[in-house]
């Protein structure tokens, strides 16, 4: 649990600002995407989520926290799959606790880091899914294939940042 946050009132703050969050968030995406990652464990996630960003501000990753719990958590990373290494910046890690699901929070997460795309500069977002590709489409992404991860289907979506007016 993380300690210091909150107030009831979820908040979004950059996982950098509190790595003591790095190890539990490891836990949580390890249990959700291990039939992804077969040859990962908690450590190689936790040390993923402990790298320092690069010159372009990626790897960033962004939790979403209340009364001290992790809720959320979503990441824009260089770069997410090794085949499709010519697109860059990926939305990665988009992950709500279970008891937090169906409220919203997965949105709010992928706005915010849209936002923190525009604000880099960045143009075009890219994820993979093996689940919810509608998610996605119904917030606009637009699927560009279909392929597999360790034997598991995927979609692999973009999406167009635009600045506000």
């Amino acid at each position: 649990m993380l300690k210091g946050c909150g107030a009831g009132v979820p908040v979004i703050f950059n996982l950098a600002s509190y790595p003591q969050a790095i190890d539990e968030l490891a836990g949580h995406h390890y249990r959700e995407w291990e039939y992804l990652y077969p040859d990962d464990t908690i450590a190689s996630f936790a040390a993923d989520l402990s790298r320092p960003p690069g010159a372009d501000t990626l790897p960033t990753t962004w939790v979403l926290t209340a009364d001290k719990q992790v809720m959320g958590s979503v990441s824009l990373l260089e770069h997410d799959l090794d085949t499709d290494s010519h697109w860059s910046p990926w939305l990665a890690n988009l992950w709500v606790h279970q008891d937090w699901r169906g409220r919203g929070l997965g949105k709010r997460l992928v706005l915010h880091a849209c936002e923190q795309g525009v604000a880099a500069g960045f143009t075009t977002l890219y994820l993979y899914t093996a689940e919810h590709a509608a998610f996605y489409a119904g917030m606009g992404w637009q699927q560009l294939r279909s392929t597999h991860k360790n034997g598991v289907p995927i979609t692999i979506m973009s999406f167009a940042l635009t600045r506000a007016a």
